[in-house]
């Protein structure tokens, strides 16, 4: 898949581009070239102003595009609006080139992906809106003691740095754990996992 760059600055796009420069990239220019786009991960600033946000959006999906969003400073509430539409990742438009990549793989690998803020806020508005009250021990019965004290940490809406501090390991150690933790409860991402404790 190519990515594709969509945005009205083009000191952004200039830094998208380096930042993604093991891929190849098209940069889109106008309305035109954004509807006619097809099998693409698309980059889009959220300052850029989508007449009939909703229809675009649309028509980039059915054309088999991936939709990453990017916003100066993001909020929350932006990020569920545009989730609601069906786009693939929300961020930040000034992250960092590591963040970038990893957002554009997730995205390629068929993962959701936030910023880390953005998915514990949806973690917790998950489980506080919870109906049912899940057995937590019987959901976590396979895991070892270390991988459900993580478990519970994740849970609650802890980032890995929280849980790194909290039970003072590495933030690797961390990473694998929570790995671990995700195949063993048949989830792939955090939201899949707060899904967990919201039925």
């Amino acid at each position: 898949m190519k990515i594709a760059l969509y945005s009205n600055d083009i000191a952004l796009i200039l830094r998208w581009e380096n930042s993604l420069n093991k891929y190849e990239t098209q940069i889109i220019e106008d309305y035109e070239d954004l509807c006619t786009l097809k099998d693409s991960v698309l980059i889009l600033s959220d300052c850029v102003n989508l007449e009939n946000s909703d229809f675009v959006i649309s028509i980039l999906l059915k054309n088999s595009n991936k939709i990453l969003v990017l916003k100066r400073v993001p909020e929350f509430e932006n990020a569920r609006k545009w989730l609601e539409k069906g786009i693939h990742g929300y961020g930040n438009c000034l992250m960092t080139s590591s963040y970038l990549n990893s957002a554009v793989e997730a995205i390629l690998n068929n993962h959701i992906w936030l910023i880390p803020q953005i998915t514990t806020q949806f973690l917790k508005n998950m489980i506080e809106k919870k109906d049912n009250k899940v057995d937590e021990k019987e959901l976590f019965k396979n895991l070892t003691k270390t991988e459900k004290r993580i478990a519970t940490l994740l849970k609650n809406g802890y980032t890995n740095t929280n849980i790194s501090q909290e039970l003072n390991v590495s933030i690797n150690t961390v990473k694998t754990h929570i790995k671990h933790i995700y195949e063993k409860l048949n989830v792939k991402d955090r939201l899949s996992f707060a899904g967990l404790f919201s039925r």
